[in-house]
């Protein structure tokens, strides 16, 4: 596991409990926010004045730290900044820099060799200070895998966060974490599986125009471990791609849907968006159409265009919610069976035989454009097409 350090100097800040702001960004400016807003620790923020130890001591309750937030909610961990007898953080020391990458290499050996299964989120920010010292953030994010257990000096324990503290987690606690561990992934998808038949219709007010069309789901890795009820203003929900702004929106019971002019026809829409209180966003959208003569099209720029954007954009609105990473996106293409590619020049790809199909999931700290590729690359080898045009990487 490799530890990612970046260096930043300066920028602007809003701080809450765990640091609100992608972590690289997070600036100095964020850092003295927690001063000047007197901000405490809490269940996904810790205080540290000085560097872990590389004594006993130090390294257990480093460790503890660590697979505490990961068995938890995630959260930062502040080394640098001094707290007072409530927890508040009081004053920004920073820590010398000298021997820091070596103190760095160390902390990459100890969560390598005595935390299984290994803690894979957890990155590291050095900030430099106005006293030319600097304060480390370390970012562990809630983890899918847990709970993970620190195996240290003929010890073996597992960690839960609560409050400004961590502490050793019951039997009953960690049979709960085991199983949830295991049920985790599948109840993430059965979110989606629901997005996608709400997509056809059920349980909602229209279903999605007849032809290809794109299912997405876009939502913290916390989204089932955290109680969320989020209230989705107008102003603040997130619209469904090619979305022109002359259609309607919706409250409902789990958020607000928004989507294009109804086809008083068939009932059916070109896209819609469902803005969940649980803090999660489905989508779904029309990628195609129907010729005169039967012939059914796929247009490469209404999928992969549209994921570029929407998926980075839908993580920068659920931040503003207080939610953090790392996050899952699951894509789904429905009626697409005999449906072609086409573009430039008259080019057209291969028939898919497949009606409905699954694109996977992806997990990551941010989900980048860069970070999608593998749904453009299970797209295109939908229709026949083992190599993706660059244009469209």
């Amino acid at each position: 596991m490799a530890i990612i350090v970046h260096s930043i100097l300066k920028g602007t800040v809003l701080s809450y409990n765990m640091i609100e702001r992608p972590f690289d960004a997070i600036t100095l400016n964020d850092i003295k926010a927690l001063v000047t807003y007197a901000r405490s620790e809490g269940p996904t923020l810790d205080f540290k004045e000085a560097f872990p130890a590389a004594d006993h001591k130090g390294v257990r309750d480093f460790l503890a730290d660590v697979t505490a937030f990961a068995n938890t909610d995630g959260g930062d961990i502040i080394i640098g900044v001094r707290e007072d007898k409530n927890g508040v953080a009081a004053d920004i020391v920073g820590i010398d820099r000298s021997g820091l990458d070596e103190a760095l290499r160390r902390v990459e050996d100890q969560l390598r060799a005595c935390v299984d299964p290994r803690v894979s989120n957890f990155q590291v920010c050095e900030i430099a200070c106005d006293n030319d010292r600097v304060v480390l953030v370390m970012r562990v994010a809630s983890s899918m895998i847990a709970p993970h257990r620190v195996a240290f000096n003929g010890t073996s324990r597992f960690f839960r966060r609560a409050n400004r503290g961590n502490y050793e987690m019951s039997t009953t606690e960690l049979r709960q974490a085991f199983a949830a561990s295991t049920d985790l992934p599948a109840r993430i998808r059965d979110l989606h599986h629901k997005a996608v038949a709400m997509s056809k219709g059920e349980n909602m007010p229209f279903c999605i125009r007849p032809g290809p069309a794109a299912i997405l789901t876009v939502a913290p890795v916390s989204v089932l471990r955290n109680v969320r009820d989020i209230a989705v203003t107008r102003e603040e929900a997130v619209l469904p791609p090619r979305y022109t702004g002359s259609g309607g929106m919706r409250v409902g019971l789990n958020g607000t849907i928004v989507y294009s002019p109804i086809d008083t026809e068939n009932g059916s829409v070109r896209s819609c968006s469902i803005n969940h209180r649980l803090g999660y966003v489905d989508f779904a959208w029309s990628i195609g159409q129907t010729g005169k003569d039967g012939r059914k099209f796929v247009w490469p720029d209404a999928l992969v265009s549209e994921l570029k954007g929407i998926v980075p954009f839908t993580i920068s609105r659920l931040r503003k919610y207080e939610i953090e990473g790392p996050w899952i996106a699951m894509l789904t293409l429905t009626g697409v069976k005999e449906s072609r590619l086409t573009a430039g020049d008259g080019w057209v790809s291969e028939a898919a035989w497949q009606d409905t199909a699954y694109l996977g999931e992806i997990v990551d700290n941010a989900i980048t454009p860069e970070a999608l590729k593998p749904f453009t690359s299970g797209f295109w080898r939908l229709f026949g097409e083992d190599r993706v045009p660059e244009s469209s990487l």
